[in-house]
């Protein structure tokens, strides 16, 4: 089948590296129609949404504008959500798109397709705890954590005029909930800095709440105890096998009590998004994703495939593909030479996860990690400045594939001297 018009829902790290590839393969010969589906106009790589939520990073510096990106690099951006698939009509239906004053910009629109990639990742699962999505700021896209930036602003203002403590809460010491206690802790050691002169980290208290035995628990344990020894050090106050029965204006409520919190973030357990569900064609499980073949192919549809954490995918060893960057980044590449090979009439191939590690950064104070090797299938554990350099390389790469190595090395020079002389902290 000589497929026409590819349409690719969902602009994170997997959607828009597919979107790319292809775009650069295809788009810009003619030889397809590439189409990038996402609400937002804006990419930022999400293991860096609790950068944007502190404010260490500038989303108009890091941040990639989808129009732009696919004028040059073969694809086509349209603004929406999903909200309907049809695969009998090969078609989806997109959300009215309104401004921030709620007035409607765009209609619903339907959108036809040859061949449709779902890849609209995942969010955080509250488990259905009473609370949670009333109190807790979830931080899976742009605009919550630029509504979390808004807060803690808005906190930092009271601090430093009233010298009162500022009490945050994380549900979950997964890498999002560790990383983002690091970063805050860094901020309030640097606003002094930038006139807020009555705050310093004495005025910070971080609770970090897991239900399980011990912080990063998906990772080894090497990594996980180097990263409570940081935590320890910086003075996170970590709740450990504790888990929260309830969200109220006050903090979190648990088997132990109430743990104070005025700011409170929920960054446990990963579910597909709830949309899924509308979607009674396509087989979705328990956890909102959407179940695939070998080759990412959605079981029971010859043309809709499925990426990154939306995809349900068991291995041949029975385990499922983990919800990461790195498979994500490792399904796209599959995708794009399934998705070539089947214009050329090829066969298409499995796709086959390999597990390089995993690092965590630990803002100024350290970063920790393992690294995956053929050496006796044994992991290596790292941290310190070698962690990080390696963290640093991960964005690089993501960069390479949105990019090509040489134009990603040329933007993240211009991104380093954009930041050269502007605040080291976004505070406003």
């Amino acid at each position: 089948m000589a497929t026409k018009r590819i349409v690719i829902v969902g602009g994170g790290a997997g959607g828009l590296a597919l979107a790319s590839k292809l775009g650069r393969k295809l788009g810009l010969s003619g030889k397809a129609e590439i189409c990038l589906v996402d609400k937002s106009p804006v990419h930022i790589w999400k293991p860096k949404l609790h950068e944007v939520a502190v404010g260490v990073i500038d989303q108009s510096i890091e941040g990639l504008l989808y129009r732009d990106h696919g004028l040059k690099n073969g694809y086509r951006f349209l603004r929406g959500e999903i909200i309907g698939c049809d695969p009998q009509q090969k078609e989806i239906t997109l959300s009215k798109v309104a401004n921030k004053q709620g007035e409607e910009l765009l209609g619903e629109r339907h959108v036809k397709y040859d061949c449709l990639v779902l890849a609209i990742g995942s969010v955080s699962n509250s488990f259905n705890t009473p609370g949670a999505e009333q109190h807790c700021i979830f931080l899976d896209n742009l605009e919550s954590a630029n509504l979390f930036h808004q807060k803690l602003l808005d906190n930092l203002l009271l601090l430093d005029e009233t010298n009162e403590k500022l009490s945050i809460g994380i549900v979950g010491a997964g890498a999002t909930g560790v990383e983002l206690a690091a970063e805050l802790y860094h901020v309030l050691e640097s606003v002094k800095d930038f006139g807020y002169l009555n705050i310093d980290k004495s005025h910070l208290e971080i609770h970090l709440i897991e239900a399980a035995q011990r912080i990063l628990p998906a990772l080894p344990d090497k990594v996980s105890g180097g990263a409570q020894s940081v935590l320890d050090h910086i003075g996170v106050r970590l709740h450990i096998g504790v888990q929260v029965k309830e969200v109220t204006k006050e903090g979190f409520v648990t088997q132990d009590g109430i743990i104070p919190a005025g700011l409170k973030v929920w960054a446990a357990g990963v579910k597909g998004p709830d949309l899924l569900k509308q979607f009674t064609d396509l087989p979705i499980n328990n956890r909102n994703q959407v179940e695939v073949d070998a080759c990412m192919r959605v079981k029971g549809q010859e043309y809709i495939y499925a990426l990154g954490d939306c995809a349900a995918m068991v291995t041949d060893n029975g385990k499922a593909v983990p919800p990461r960057a790195q498979a994500a980044a490792q399904m796209a590449d599959t995708l794009y030479k399934n998705l070539v090979n089947r214009l050329e009439g090829k066969a298409e191939l499995p796709f086959r996860y390999h597990d390089y590690g995993s690092l965590v950064s630990l803002s100024r104070f350290s970063a920790v990690g393992n690294l995956m090797g053929n050496l006796r299938s044994r992991s290596l554990f790292i941290e310190g400045y070698i962690a990080r350099i390696m963290y640093m390389s991960l964005y690089q790469r993501h960069l390479a594939s949105l990019y090509g190595w040489f134009s990603a090395l040329v933007y993240r020079f211009a991104q380093r001297l954009l930041k050269w002389h502007r605040p080291k902290l976004k505070l406003h």
